[in-house]
C-alpha cells in the first residue's frame, strides 16, 4: 500500500470515527435532556355501562372497567400534592387511593358541595376520620364542579402537574352506570386556570365544623 492511499484511508477511518463519537455524543445529550424534562399528559377516558369488560387491577379489589382502572392509575400518581374539587364523591376504590396518598405524606385539599356533602355514602366521613381537610359553602348554588389537580403545588421541575377533568362524578353510578367522560391534560395554561380556580374557591369557602 502507498503512502498516499495509506493516509487516505487512515484519514476516512479517523473521520468515521469522529462522525460516530459526535452522533453517540448528540443523541446521549438529547436523551438525557428528555429524561429531565417532565413528561406531557394528554388523555381522555370515556366511561359507559355499556362497557362490560372488566379486569384485575393492581388498585382494586374487585374487577374494574379499563375506564377505572385508568382513572385510579392517575390518581395514585400524585407525589406532593393532590387537590379535589368534586360536587359528589361515594366511590370506595377512590377513596381508598386518596387516603393511601395522604398516609403516604402526599398534601390533599378538599372542595365538596355542601348539600352533597353528607349524603349516604359520602366519602367524606372518612376524609375527616383521616384529618384531611375539606371546604363547602352553603348556599343556593351548586358547587358543580369535577375536577382535581394533581402535584401543582410541587417545586420538583421533573414532576407533570396535571389536572383530571370532564363531567365525571366520582360514584359508583357515574363509574359504573352514566355515559362520562374524563380527560387527563398536563398543559400548562389549562392547568393554571384550574389551580386558580381551585385557590379562589378555597379562599373563599369556609372549614367545616362539626
Amino acid at each position: 500500500m502507498s503512502l498516499k492511499t495509506f493516509s487516505k484511508t487512515l484519514f476516512l477511518l479517523l473521520s468515521f470515527a469522529f462522525a460516530t463519537r459526535a452522533t453517540y455524543n448528540y443523541l446521549t445529550k438529547k436523551k438525557k435532556e428528555e429524561e429531565r424534562e417532565p413528561r406531557k399528559i394528554h388523555e381522555v377516558i370515556m366511561f359507559s355501562y355499556t362497557d362490560q369488560e372488566t379486569k384485575k387491577s393492581k388498585y382494586s379489589r374487585c374487577m374494574i372497567s379499563h375506564s377505572m382502572d385508568r382513572l385510579l392509575h392517575y390518581l395514585n400518581q400524585p407525589q406532593q400534592s393532590l387537590d379535589i374539587c368534586m360536587y359528589v364523591w361515594t366511590n370506595v376504590d377512590v377513596t381508598n387511593a386518596i387516603i393511601k396518598l395522604h398516609h403516604r405524606g402526599v398534601k390533599i385539599r378538599v372542595i365538596i358541595d355542601a348539600d352533597m356533602a353528607f349524603t349516604s355514602g359520602s366519602a367524606i366521613r372518612r376524609v375527616e376520620k383521616h384529618s384531611i381537610p375539606y371546604r363547602w359553602m352553603k348556599s343556593t348554588n351548586l358547587m358543580h364542579h369535577k375536577f382535581c389537580l394533581v402535584d401543582t403545588l410541587s417545586e420538583n421541575p421533573l414532576l407533570s402537574p396535571y389536572v383530571i377533568t370532564g363531567s365525571l362524578n366520582w360514584t359508583n353510578q357515574a363509574l359504573c352506570g352514566n355515559y362520562e367522560n374524563c380527560v387527563i391534560t398536563s398543559e400548562k395554561l389549562i392547568v393554571q386556570q384550574y389551580q386558580q380556580e381551585f385557590e379562589r374557591l378555597w379562599e373563599l369557602f369556609k372549614p367545616i365544623v362539626n
